[in-house]
């Protein structure tokens, strides 16, 4: 324990053996303080970051149908959908002029999609809305995309590059655990997928982010498997521009059943917290005020959190899942200022854009 303590009390990267140690028998406050000491490490400015951002989905229809999700829906259901690229571009303008910088575009895996559908959003976003960064199509996106236009993904996502996208969300990450992943998604691509295709992302070019939604079929080997699978991966490329965990949202799934309520805030900053212990080559790590309410996203900033994600200015998902939380400029620089950070609104990158 005391040598334990005395690593953390410095930059040495720790093992996973040592992770499941401080998960398990370090206290709440205690993975607090030193999540607070490593993030200072590595950023010292007492800055906390967002962006102004809007989160639409291209389709909502889904082959892989995983059992987490509230939102895919089958081919011809009533209410499933799949939007024209002038309603993209029309959403993005709009998004624009409401102030937001990204546009996070993601959608479900619908075979009746092409990959020139995609080149087509990409073209077009750059071209009409070029005030807007576009951050789209995560790894299984991109998988689906190379299924049903007969490519392979690096040739996905070599088209995408030539078309202009730069960044790309870590979605559909979940728990990189195919344990796991076998429990809760059993048609999607699996963690070693993930990882080949983000990895092959990270060598042409893009930056992407690393996320993991917990709080459903995982135990501590499978988040702390999750982890040093990221960090290996940002040690190799260090095109990972941040991490970002969550909490599973059970409503108006198919999980509610064996799984009625979602985790709560101790377990989120718990692991939070170990996140950034353990990820010793991540500069920028999400606290989620938008999963977790205002108050413990608040506490996220002393649990080495130092940034807190987007506005939203329209989100689908979680809202499938009756997700409640909902924030303005106003609203986040307030979280962060009461919690005596600076508040930094953000690029894609993490490029300062205004300070409060």
């Amino acid at each position: 324990m005391e040598k334990l303590l005395n690593k953390l009390g410095t930059d040495e990267r720790i093992t996973a053996k040592e992770a499941k140690y401080i998960l398990n028998n370090l206290t709440t406050l205690e993975i607090g303080r030193f999540a607070t000491f490593r993030k200072n490490i590595v950023d010292s400015s007492g800055h906390v970051s967002f962006v102004v951002d809007t989160n639409p989905n291209y389709t909502n229809v889904c082959e892989t149908e995983c059992l987490f999700c509230a939102f895919w829906r089958k081919e011809g259901i009533n209410d499933s959908y799949t939007l024209e690229i002038d309603k993209i571009i029309e959403i993005l303008k709009t998004s624009y002029h409401n102030g937001a910088t990204t546009v996070l575009l993601q959608g479900g895996h619908n075979p009746k999609l092409n990959i020139d559908y995609y080149v087509e959003i990409i073209h077009r976003a750059i071209k009409e809305v070029p005030g807007i960064h576009l951050h789209a199509f995560s790894a299984p996106e991109i998988a689906s995309v190379a299924k049903y236009s007969k490519l392979s993904t690096l040739d996905v996502l070599k088209t995408f590059w030539e078309a202009g996208l730069r960044t790309i969300p870590g979605g559909g990450a979940e728990v990189l655990s195919n344990r796991v992943r076998k429990k809760i998604s059993a048609l999607k691509i699996d963690a070693d997928e993930w990882l080949k295709i983000t990895k092959e992302a990270h060598l042409i070019g893009f930056k992407t982010t690393a996320t993991m939604m917990f709080g459903h079929a995982e135990e501590d080997d499978d988040i702390i498997e999750h982890l040093e699978k990221i960090r290996d991966l940002q040690d190799l490329t260090g095109n990972f521009l941040s991490f970002i965990p969550w909490t599973f949202k059970p409503e108006n799934t198919f999980m509610e059943k064996t799984i009625s309520s979602e985790i709560g805030g101790d377990r989120y900053l718990r692991v939070l917290g170990l996140s950034r212990i353990f990820l010793d080559n991540f500069k920028y790590i999400q606290g989620s005020w938008f999963t977790q309410g205002f108050k413990v996203g608040g506490l996220s900033l002393h649990f080495g959190a130092n940034d807190v994600g987007g506005t939203l200015l329209q989100e689908n998902v979680l809202k499938s899942a009756n997700n409640p939380y909902k924030a303005g400029i106003d609203e986040i620089v307030h979280i962060i200022k009461s919690e005596g950070f600076t508040p930094i609104q953000r690029s894609t990158f993490y490029k300062e854009i205004k300070k409060y």
